[in-house]
């Protein structure tokens, strides 16, 4: 059957409570070799066209026919912690030939050359260690491999830079997949010409489709910015004879500015960097060559051996001061003596009228009974100490919880504290898993669990050394079976422990794996389902299921069988106890023997049958039992306090505050409210090494930015561009000098660091709550400000159609607000700021033309006083740069 794709009129929305739809009437048809480009502004629904495609868009009316498989390269690159092989791969076998060919189409043959271990390096965590370029290239690739009849490409080419754009373009998508139907979303206008079809999309109207004749002779306004697109591409064309010159132009430059170059030869020299790219030393990337073997994920760490009394110690400390511990300690010790002091106290007193009742004539009875006033002394004594016993008993149980409670608050703050003040490293090397499990199974552990067994423990144990008192004051002989069922009991238990408490460990370690792969699979669901592979995602969850079920079923069959010999231990002790009561029966009174054996005293059983109903001796086997399990269920639970405890040592990144006593330009300076003033950035021989490598990607960077000036940083991918900025924010601590107006950012607090510089990250961020709290956490602004700078960004329409609009929700990572627009949010956040240093990352890559345009106009109006550090790909976004880095 012969692969064709019709759209008839499709509309289609997200939420059903909102009054427009995401997509209206649109009609699209195409068949094998047929490329269609979609263009459109920001928000115009071009990613929901292709969602509606993999029917992860709910459709209200309209036909669609897909028949043919389909694959998908999402706009926001999905990768998953294993090796680029496999991320490639996603399930496939490996056909060399057309591995290498796919590796060739996207760009990707010297990015695997300059990895440490090929195409078998790992990704990282959501492709952590991959640079934007890369990640998407991969996307692209899993795409190609697949080898499907109709591929979906939603902005492939936003992330890289000019040069490998057109290769992926002319060499993949027109070439390689020419025989495909292939729907390419993009930004890139400049390459619709090639295109079959085009279909113009705004606000989620069909405002043209067609080819690009017909579209021409529509004349849309996409035809102005097309021809603007060309025009630069001769520009570049004609400047491709002062490459050379420009390359050599590119080592020349006095002391701290040999990396810039004027504004007229920064321009000629970008459009030189695609062929110099090829160049570029691969030492200068970060690598670690240690080629010995495959890489694999770094295992999470374990404790081995018993747990240290630091941990106990961390855990007591958290939870109770001197004051509330020493009562819990007193109210502890003293109910349990009340306790115990109680049951003698009534014994005695049972006894005395037992005597007087059995051993009395009538006449006796009436001179020598116990007078009422003795009466009513013991019966005020008793109901003293079962009221002293309540007080005591609600004291102990209410200390115990308050520290316990407190000790759960305390710990979860303080490695949330922790983790927030973590380097980067720390999230490199620890998936979220990982992170995952310490703040849900240990803390629910910590909240729930912990307590109850802790206080069960401590009643046993008291309740233990009680009863042993008890049963010695009765007969010192009936100590000795008791005496020899702890040793042996207390032997087991320290066998039994061993194992435990490791099988504990390696429960939390596994259930890491299930939180990681279920994190994964959600942020890349879409992808997923269109490439089918929902039961292989299904098959490695019940993988790490079963491994995690293997482990906890272990944990309660060993704790089952300690049950079972401290059964045994205390069947033996009973046969002890027997015997020693019918060794000696003229020894041991009948009253004895119900303290011994009987915790609740009927005189008539004790004289006439002397059957007790509860022994005591029953209560010692079944305490020393209970105890003995509790004992080792709270030591096991205790690992998830030393897995706890682990991350409040995480390393720390430098002070947020620094001391304000120093002079500017000293060490621990404190910058006055209006630093940076000017907006002067030099580097003066600064390297930067990631943790875990010995290779710098930055290598004595020298360079100096004036006040207010405009710098581009371009690059190829992985050329170190983003670690410029991660050194000018101190995400990782460089070597050397970065000077800001004079000031070394090393002598100034981090917080204070990054509040004072702007940045537009190029995966932009939106926090889970209202547009106001998005733009404005810290309450610093009015309404009036707030809504100017959404304007600004022509946001101002998109937010007041959302309900309670500067109070409306933003969904979890924005998910209700396209790419582009949670670039705009990340802009209007920077006017708000207004700071005199602004940092741009890719901040156009996923927008379209006219955005990007919008953009830079405001950044040229807003910050035009401000220095301006520009990383990008497209040449028009850096054309008006003073200099090029």
């Amino acid at each position: 059957m012969d692969t064709k794709l019709v759209v008839n009129k499709i509309n289609a929305k997200w939420d059903h409570d909102t009054p427009h739809n995401t997509l209206r009437d649109i009609s699209v048809s195409l068949k094998s070799g047929d490329l269609l480009a979609v263009i459109g502004p920001v928000g115009s629904g071009k990613s929901s066209f292709l969602m509606a495609l993999l029917n992860e868009l709910p459709v209200l009316s309209g036909d669609m026919l897909i028949s043919g498989t389909v694959a998908y390269a999402a706009q926001e690159p999905w990768n998953f912690n294993d090796s680029v092989r496999n991320n490639i791969l996603f399930g496939r076998e490996y056909d060399e030939d057309r591995y290498k060919q796919v590796v060739e189409v996207c760009a990707l043959e010297r990015d695997l050359q300059i990895m440490p271990y090929g195409d078998k390096t790992l990704v990282g965590e959501k492709g952590l260690s991959l640079s934007g370029g890369q990640k998407a290239r991969i996307n692209l690739a899993r795409a190609l491999y697949r080898n499907t009849d109709i591929v979906l490409m939603d902005d492939p080419l936003s992330a890289v830079d000019a040069s490998v754009a057109e290769h992926i373009f002319d060499r993949c998508i027109v070439d390689y997949l020419s025989a495909k139907i292939r729907i390419l979303v993009t930004h890139q206008i400049q390459f619709v010409r090639k295109a079959s079809h085009i279909l113009v999309l705004d606000e989620g109207r069909c405002a043209g489709y067609g080819t690009f004749e017909q579209l021409q002779a529509q004349g849309l306004d996409v035809m102005a910015l097309l021809s603007e697109q060309e025009r630069q591409a001769a520009e570049e064309q004609r400047q491709q004879l002062q490459r050379t010159v420009s390359m050599t132009s590119s080592h020349s430059g006095g002391k701290g500015d040999h990396s810039l170059r004027s504004r007229n030869s920064s321009r000629t020299a970008s459009m030189a960097l695609s062929e110099r790219f090829d160049d570029i030393n691969p030492e200068t990337i970060d690598a670690d060559e240690n080629s010995d073997g495959d890489p694999h994920i770094q295992e999470e760490q374990r404790e081995v051996g018993a747990i240290g009394g630091s941990v106990y110690w961390e855990y007591v400390k958290a939870g109770a001061g001197p004051v509330l511990f020493i009562l819990m300690v007193i109210s502890a010790l003293l109910s349990q003596a009340i306790f115990h002091g109680s049951d003698i106290f009534l014994t005695q007193w049972t006894l005395n009228n037992v005597y007087l009742t059995t051993h009395r004539t009538d006449k006796q009875k009436s001179a020598t009974d116990l007078s009422d006033d003795e009466q009513h002394r013991d019966v005020y004594i008793y109901a003293g100490l079962i009221g002293a016993l309540f007080v005591t008993t609600l004291i102990r149980t209410t200390t115990w919880f308050a520290m316990c409670m407190r000790a759960s608050i305390n710990l979860h703050n303080k490695i949330f504290v922790r983790l927030l003040r973590a380097p980067i490293a720390v999230f490199d090397a620890n998936p979220v898993g990982r992170i995952l499990n310490r703040f849900t199974k240990d803390m629910g552990i910590v909240d729930e669990q912990l307590p109850a067994t802790g206080f069960d423990l401590n009643m046993n144990f008291l309740q233990l050394l009680g009863v042993m008192v008890v049963v010695a004051m009765v007969n010192p002989y009936l100590t000795i079976p008791a005496i020899g069922l702890i040793i042996f009991t207390f032997i087991v238990r320290n066998i039994y422990i061993k194992t435990a408490r490791d099988i504990k460990r390696y429960e939390g370690l596994t259930r890491s794996p299930v939180y990681s792969h279920v994190s994964t699979t959600l942020n890349g669901l879409a992808s997923v389902r269109a490439y089918g592979a929902q039961e292989v995602f299904e098959r490695q969850f019940y993988v790490y299921q079963d491994d995690h079920s293997a482990t906890w079923f272990l944990f309660v069959c060993s704790s089952r069988a300690l049950g079972l010999i401290t059964d045994w231990l205390c069947i033996a002790y009973i046969v002890s106890i027997s015997v020693v009561i019918m060794a000696f029966p003229n020894a041991i009174t009948g009253g004895q023997v119900g303290l011994a054996f009987s915790s609740v005293i009927t005189t008539k059983n004790i004289i006439c049958t002397n059957k007790p109903i509860f022994t005591i001796v029953l209560m010692l086997v079944n305490t020393t039992q209970w105890g003995v399990r509790q004992s080792t269920e709270f030591e096991s639970q205790m690992t998830s306090v030393e897995r706890i405890v682990e991350y409040s040592k995480l390393p720390q990144e430098a002070v947020e505050t620094a001391p304000m006593a120093s002079p500017i330009g000293t060490g621990g300076c404190w910058p006055p409210s209006e630093w940076p003033q000017a907006g002067q950035i030099v580097m003066q021989n600064m390297s930067l090494y990631y943790e875990g490598s010995d290779k710098p990607v930055l290598r004595n960077l020298c360079c100096a930015i004036g006040a207010g000036e405009k710098v581009g940083i371009v690059g190829r991918t992985g050329a170190g561009k983003s670690s410029i900025i991660a050194a000018l924010f101190r995400l990782a601590e460089p070597q050397g000098q970065v000077l800001v107006d004079g000031v070394d950012t090393k002598s100034v607090g981090l917080r204070e660091l990054r509040r004072r510089i702007s940045i537009i990250p190029q995966e932009p961020v939106v926090f889970t709550g209202t547009v106001r709290h998005n733009l404005d956490p810290f309450g610093e602004f009015a309404d009036p400000d707030i809504w100017a700078a959404l304007n600004e960004v022509q946001l101002g329409h998109t937010v007041r159609e959302l309900p309670g609009q500067l109070d409306g929700a933003l969904s979890e990572g924005g998910g209700n607000l396209s790419v582009g627009q949670r670039q705009l949010v990340c802009l209007a956040r920077a006017i708000l700021r207004d700071n005199r240093v602004l940092v741009l990352d890719e901040a156009t890559a996923n927008v379209d033309i006219q955005t990007d345009a919008l953009i830079q106009t405001t950044i040229r109006r807003r910050f035009a006083d401000c220095t301006v550090l520009t990383i990008a790909h497209r040449l028009n976004t850096i054309i008006d740069c003073d200099r090029v880095l």
